[in-house]
């Protein structure tokens, strides 16, 4: 009956209530500790996932923060990019790529993506302008960009380079690590990330000490180090407790990791003869599968198929930010043609750490009867 029952019961996208169940013990401890210290802001535990954080992305500095939307914002701030700037973007990614860059007040540049969903380069050379003064660079999905072909590009340029690393914690290629490139990265810990928080996190990574400090001073409504307000801030301050959880949670990011790439494989061996754009097959560090993100000519009827067959899937992203209703409504350039298509054909796959060999079998069954064979 129990086998029975697990047939019938839809994979889920996500399972955070099956991490919650892995690491009950400890994680229940952890958060026993925090609240016993009444340290619930500004605790040990912010400097220590700090640390953390710097140490695998290879910088000099990380600042822990709300939200990876409050280290976008944050970055440009620091970098003094602000009213009449231009700041180059993908035009495939989450809104708050988009979004930070106006919160700003400057003007996103909408640049097409190519294979990988990485900026088409020739496309962002031809936007450029006197204003032009930054560049979003998005590792999408899980996958790590050509870092080296960016930096040179912002070089060349004149650029100011942000990496929107949101979805890469862990991703190495080339020798180079997400959260690693250009003046300043972001990272992201939202519950759908592959190492999560309680609610919601980020962190700002620079190898710049004044770009630090000026960010420690942003989250703390400006108040500097002499313990005086002197600049306008806010409040985006990480809490103790999502820290604490979040160092737990980081012993386990390499088997985590492992997880989804053996699901990730299963699913691209099943694909490897039908009609479908797959992600490249897992190899070390170079995609993390935040997301398992595969392109179908018909992605509503496909994703139907699989709906009916148990299978849980989202789509990220269905349209382009150019397109969202907030950033047409304000002052932009640019926009892509790739971008516009990619929209209508990605669809994500559960690739979460906790899929169970049953359930991986059941996706890939499904695959195989909702997508046609290449003709």
């Amino acid at each position: 009956m129990k086998g029975a029952q697990a047939a019938t019961e839809a994979v889920p996208f996500f399972a955070l209530d099956r991490e919650f169940e892995s690491l009950r013990e400890p994680l229940l401890e952890t958060v026993e500790d925090v609240l016993r210290s009444g340290q619930l802001l500004q605790g040990p535990w912010i400097a220590e996932l700090e640390r953390e954080l710097a140490t695998l992305a290879g910088r000099q500095h990380a600042v822990a923060l709300a939200s990876c939307t409050d280290a976008l914002y944050f970055a440009f701030a620091a970098l003094g990019v602000g009213a009449g700037d231009e700041v180059l973007v993908p035009d495939f990614s989450f809104a708050a790529t988009a979004s930070s860059v106006l919160r700003a007040g400057a003007v996103p540049v909408y640049v097409d993506v190519r294979e990988g969903y990485e900026l088409d380069l020739d496309h962002a050379a031809e936007l450029l302008s006197p204003r032009t003064k930054a560049l979003v660079f998005v590792d999408l999905y899980g996958r790590m960009g050509d870092a080296g072909a960016i930096e040179r590009f912002a070089a060349a340029h004149e650029l100011l380079l942000v990496e929107d690393a949101a979805q890469t914690l862990g991703a190495v290629r080339d020798g180079r690590a997400a959260g690693s490139v250009g003046r300043v990265s972001c990272l992201s810990f939202d519950p759908t990330k592959v190492v999560s928080a309680p609610g919601n996190g980020g962190a700002l990574l620079t190898d710049d000490e004044e770009i630090a400090l000026t960010v420690r001073e942003l989250r703390l409504h400006g108040k500097s180090r002499r313990g005086r307000f002197e600049r306008l801030g806010f409040n985006a301050q990480m809490s103790s407790l999502v820290a604490a959880v979040l160092s737990l949670k980081l012993r386990h990011e390499e088997p985590w990791l492992r997880a989804r790439q053996r699901a990730a494989r299963a699913y691209g061996e099943t694909l490897g003869p039908l009609d479908a754009v797959t992600p490249e097959q897992p190899h070390d560090r170079a995609h993390v599968f935040h997301k398992y993100v595969l392109r179908v000519a018909d992605r509503d009827a496909v994703r139907s198929a699989l709906e009916e067959r148990g299978i849980r899937t989202l789509v990220h992203y269905p349209t382009t930010l150019s397109a969202l209703p907030f950033a047409a409504a304000a002052p932009h350039r640019g926009g892509g043609e790739g971008a516009a298509r990619f929209a209508q054909e990605v669809l994500s796959l559960p690739v979460h750490a906790h899929l169970r060999d049953d359930e991986i079998e059941r996706v890939c069954d499904a695959l195989a009867e909702a997508v046609p064979p290449r003709s």
